[in-house]
């Protein structure tokens, strides 16, 4: 998939690689750990999420190795013998355009648990895509909102939202307009 978000690539990047707050750009995500790696230049992740397709639930254990080669570029290979899948990999790769930046996000993850049939490939592609669109959306706000942070120097109810997670998507999907005024609560 690839996109155009409107904040500056820095604010993206942190955004993208806040592990431990992945949460934040995906709600399935219950549970984050940061797991000691063999390798210095390797970040290991190991996330538990929670997926709902109909009404099917999936409790998802996930750990992936990620390295970035080269600036803006991200690759992440699934860990299987310590993940809910036999194999996965996954690339994000950020390029800036001024103020705004383009985002590349390829993944393939192949699970090691039961899909009932009734769901299908094609479901589960919708809802994959439907999630990476969601999660793009979430990116972005989260983003706009560091910068914005930056700028002003001083709002710190933005910062304890951040901080607490609050939310940057309102129960319907859509980017929330976050008030970004210092007197507010």
């Amino acid at each position: 998939m690839v996109s155009v978000l409107d904040a500056p690539v820095d604010y993206v990047y942190d955004v993208i690689t806040d592990y431990k707050h992945a949460y934040r750009i995906n709600p399935a995500i219950t549970e984050v750990e940061i797991l000691p790696s063999d390798r210095g230049d390797v970040v290991r992740v190991r996330n538990l999420s929670e997926h709902w397709i109909g009404p099917f639930c999936f409790k998802i254990d996930w750990v992936g190795d990620i390295v970035e080669p080269r600036d803006g570029y991200l690759k992440i290979s699934t860990i299987p013998e310590l993940s809910s899948f036999e194999s996965g990999s996954a690339v994000w790769e950020l390029r800036s355009q001024g103020e705004r930046t383009w985002v590349l996000h390829e993944s393939r993850l192949k699970p090691d648990f039961f899909m009932p049939p009734v769901i299908g490939d094609r479901i589960m592609k919708r809802q994959m895509k439907e999630n990476t669109l969601d999660t793009l959306n979430r990116i972005e706000c989260y983003a706009k909102v560091m910068l914005h942070v930056d700028m002003e120097n001083e709002p710190d109810h933005i910062h304890d939202a951040l901080k607490e997670g609050k939310d940057c998507i309102n129960s319907l999907g859509k980017i929330a307009h976050l008030s970004l005024e210092k007197d507010d609560p």
